[in-house]
Order: structure tokens, then sequence, then C-alpha cells
């Protein structure tokens, strides 16, 4: 048996599916580097980069991220509050702008949700984006109906790349870690999944997770139609 055909048997098999969002479902990464780089820039003056949302943001929630990425700059003395709300009003304002030409579902997803709807699996979103936000997208893109439920950061004291979410989404699920499959794409959330014990597809992105992804993910596709 071949890496897919063991993938495709172990997802076939799964009794629940735990999902991330941005980069996972949706592309919104180059939307969220935008959203940062103007508040560093109109605050601070500091040119804030895709390799600096890699390194700091990506996968594992807004506010740890500004905190490091700013401190790592010499720069203190910030409203962390403040400027994660700055960062959210420059992403919705981006998402009205942008969503009818640069943001769209990951290929093959809705088929994917669509061919396993039947089958009595648990389906839920594991994030640190904001809940509203999430159903806002999932709910524009007709893919809500498929999920039960949403965790986001607001559910966890720590959140990725401390496996806390994945544990919490699989205690939800009241199924066995072995029962459940985890879909990520970025490096901390790669290590939350995998923390929690979980079986792990990547989403591979290219240009933003090449280097990383085939190392922690169990199996890696470009397209959800592959698993089907």
């Amino acid at each position: 048996m071949t890496d897919t055909e063991r993938s495709k048997k172990r997802v076939r098999e799964a009794k629940a599916f735990l999902f991330d969002f941005d980069g996972t479902l949706v592309n919104l990464d180059k939307l969220t580097v935008d959203s940062f780089a103007i508040v560093f820039k109109e605050m601070f003056k500091l040119d804030f980069t895709r390799d600096d949302f890699m390194k700091y943001i990506s996968g594992r929630g807004s506010k740890n991220g500004i905190v490091e990425y700013l401190e790592k700059n010499g720069i203190k003395g910030f409203s962390v509050e403040g400027l994660n709300s700055e960062f959210y009003k420059n992403k919705n304002r981006l998402i009205e702008e942008r969503l009818e030409d640069e943001i769209y579902l990951l290929p093959g997803i809705k088929e994917f949700l669509e061919n396993f709807k039947d089958k009595r699996r648990r389906v839920v979103v594991v994030t640190s984006s904001r809940k509203e936000h999430v159903e806002k997208m999932l709910t524009h893109f007709g893919i809500y109906k498929y999920f039960e439920e949403v965790f986001d950061r607001s559910t966890v004291v720590k959140g990725k790349p401390d496996p806390q979410a994945f544990l919490n989404a699989i205690e939800y699920t009241g199924l066995d870690v072995e029962e459940c499959v985890a879909f990520e794409d970025s490096f901390y959330g790669l290590q939350s999944a995998k923390g929690a014990g979980l079986f792990t597809i990547g989403i591979l992105n290219e240009g933003w997770n090449d280097d990383f992804v085939h190392k922690l993910s169990d199996f890696v596709i470009e397209d959800y139609r592959e698993l089907i």
C-alpha cells in the first residue's frame, strides 16, 4: 500500500475532521500579512514582511506574535489590545475590498466536505482567528453548513503551538485521538496537531510552507480531491 493509499484509508476511516482556517480552508495568508504590514508601518515605521509573518504569527494567533515581533525590533510600551484591534479593523476592510477577486477556498475543499457530509463525521474548526470572522467567511463561501463548531483562540489559555486547542476539540467530539484527523498548513499549527497526537494532513501552499510542511505532516496535499 502506498503512502497515498494509506492516507486516504485513514481519512475514510476517521470519525472526526479538525480543520485549521487561514491557509487550510481559505487563502487569507497574504491578506493577513498586508493587514499587519499596514499597522506596523503606520504605528512604528517598520516594514513587516511575509517572512516576519511566518516566523512570529502564522498559526499561533496575533497577540503573541505582535509582542515578539515588536520586542525583537526594540519597541516597548505598546498596547497589545490596541494593536490587535487595529489589525482586525484593517483585515476586515481588506476582506471587504478583496473578497470577490483575491480570496478563495483552497482547491477541492468544497468537494471534499460534500463527499463526506453523510458519513456521520464530526467536523470542526480549530483556529487562532476570531470565531465571528471565521463564521462570516465560511458562510460567504457556502460551507459553514458542514461544520458543527469553531474553536478559536478565546477557548484556550495557551494557543498554538501548544496542543491545547486540538486536545479541546478532540474532547468535544468524545472520540479517541486515533479516530480524528487534523488538517493544517502553518508551522505552529502543525506542531500543535502533532503535539496532540493527531494524524495530520499538511496543506502545501507553495512559497509559504515548502520548507517545513513535509517534515511536520503525515501526508501532504495541494488539493483536497486527492483524498476523495
